[in-house]
């Protein structure tokens, strides 16, 4: 496909042990920002997979993705791909042996409200649903822990929404502590008639941090 054709051409230049990782099946690579610029083929697969299921109640029809993805590829790109981004930001995938998007995450350093310093946060971390349970979740949260380590810092965050109980205790599990609760600002889908719109709402998230 393309994609993979994009990916191997891209990574390649990288040099032999990058390229390899960056193209084996199941293996988390991290992808160089011109990989996920504005018409990448890498950065639309990341908006429809963060599109069909980061954000709850999902879309339910193609419309109801597409919509999702007009406000995420933006963010995405701004984050991940822009070479003027002033985020220090990396992005992380895995993909399975057809070269479907299967996993995925971001780390960025940031101010987070009510903190003064910037600090790394895991963001974006997704996995298709047919590939649950199967150790990507903490692959991708351990690599995201690594490259912070790596940068100096003391400590890595998240936000996880307070209504998915079994996720909070899953990060809990894997060390991070509760700091503390607030609402963030965040798109919904569309239900029945409204179905192809999103929505700017208020989430109530939970704050975690982890020492490094």
């Amino acid at each position: 496909s393309s994609f993979q054709s994009q990916v191997a051409s891209r990574s390649s230049s990288f040099g032999d042990m990058e390229s390899m990782a960056s193209m084996t099946p199941m293996t988390a690579a991290w992808m160089p920002k011109e990989m996920m610029s504005e018409d990448s083929e890498v950065l639309m697969a990341v908006s429809r997979l963060a599109a069909r299921v980061l954000f709850e109640p999902t879309p339910k029809t193609s419309a109801g993705v597409a919509a999702m993805v007009e406000v995420l590829k933006p963010k995405l790109h701004q984050l991940f791909g822009s070479q003027s981004s002033s985020a220090l930001s990396a992005f992380l995938l895995i993909w399975d042996e057809q070269f479907q998007l299967a996993a995925m995450a971001g780390v960025v350093v940031e101010k987070l409200p009510g903190f003064q310093d910037e600090v790394p946060r895991v963001c974006y971390l997704v996995i298709d649903p047919r590939l649950h349970g199967q150790g990507f979740g903490s692959m991708l949260v351990r690599q995201c822990e690594d490259w912070a380590k790596a940068r100096g810092h003391r400590a890595i965050w998240l936000f996880v929404f307070r209504h998915k109980e079994r996720l909070c205790q899953w990060y809990s599990k894997m060390g991070y502590q509760t700091v503390t609760h607030l609402t963030i600002t965040v798109p919904v889908s569309g239900q029945g008639e409204m179905e192809g719109t999103v929505q700017m709402l208020g989430r109530e998230v939970t704050l975690k941090r982890k020492p490094l």
